[in-house]
């Protein structure tokens, strides 16, 4: 059990270190304001939603399956799709419908790689429905 104690201000307009207090019977008071902050700032993180590269000494990637028709949910798909491209997956995006362009449910049109008929001659690791 840690117990942390906080002293009141001093008359000048530094706030007193934060002193810890072990419970344990022994009461060893360290400031921590001995602790020092990391000097170096964090680097941005950047989000690609593009397939990763191909890594010539990482595992085979997976090959799935990712059927889209009409009405079917934008967000389902989209994110789907996203999650298993980053984590290394080869998604094949495939429509049901007779055109590759696709409306979602709210409107917004998804294009597919390819028709389904042309998956049906290929074997996949995964088949992952969206929901509808």
């Amino acid at each position: 059990m840690l117990l942390l104690l906080l002293l009141p201000p001093q008359s000048s307009t530094r706030l007193s270190p934060v002193v810890t207090v072990a419970a344990t019977g022994s009461f060893g008071l360290k400031p921590l304001a001995s602790v020092t902050p990391p000097r170096s700032t964090p680097k941005p993180t950047t989000i690609s939603i593009s397939p990763p590269t191909a890594d010539t000494n990482a595992t085979p990637q997976k090959k799935v399956l990712v059927p889209i028709g009409f009405s079917t949910k934008e967000m389902e798909v989209v994110i789907l799709i996203h999650v298993l491209r980053r984590a290394g997956s080869h998604v094949t995006v495939a429509s049901v419908e007779s055109q590759l362009q696709v409306e979602a449910a709210g409107g917004t049109k998804l294009v597919a790689d390819t028709s389904i008929s042309n998956c049906s001659n290929q074997i996949f690791d995964l088949v992952a429905l969206p929901v509808s």
